[in-house]
């Protein structure tokens, strides 16, 4: 932990007075530092309405149950890193009745890990976790790497979720 003192004498200086402001400056940046840097960021994200075929290839998740730091956009499906650190996602995907389903965790682009769920049976889940390494304004997202569709109901099966550690 950074700790700063400043001692002053009663001045009535211009320099004294930048002295003390550049102290203040200080103190009120460290504050800052630890503040944000101790914001809890997690969030997780799913789907109340089931589908048995999508457009697109970004899954976005419209029924936010948690946002904290505010990284996640319910309007794009991404999550946006609100700082430097390590993150863990996931995704959990239920395949639409007897159909099968492959969603990717993208970083920036990237297809970092894939899950898959099954047309064998009725109703297939499939659930991947990774950790990524994220800078400031790196994007995660989940995308459909091939399948037919989702399915969930009212309280979501179909989810995507991250944390910082």
């Amino acid at each position: 932990m950074y700790t700063y003192m400043c001692i002053v004498k009663q001045s009535n200086s211009v320099y004294g007075l930048r002295f003390i402001d550049a102290c203040i400056n200080k103190c009120i940046n460290c504050i800052l530092l630890f503040a944000v840097k101790d914001t809890p960021i997690a969030f997780t994200a799913g789907m109340t309405s089931a589908s048995s075929s999508w457009e697109g290839d970004i899954l976005v998740f419209p029924h936010v149950i948690t946002n904290k730091g505010h990284g996640y956009s319910s309007s794009s499906g991404k999550f946006t890193a609100p700082r430097d650190g390590t993150y863990v996602f996931t995704v959990t995907g239920v395949s639409s009745y007897s159909k099968f389903l492959c969603l990717d965790i993208v970083h920036d682009g990237l297809r970092k890990v894939r899950t898959y769920s099954s047309d064998s049976a009725r109703y297939q889940t499939g659930t991947k976790l990774v950790v990524l390494e994220l800078d400031r304004g790196d994007a995660v997202w989940v995308k459909r790497f091939m399948g037919q569709g989702y399915h969930t109901n009212s309280v979501p099966m179909t989810t995507f979720s991250g944390f910082i550690l």
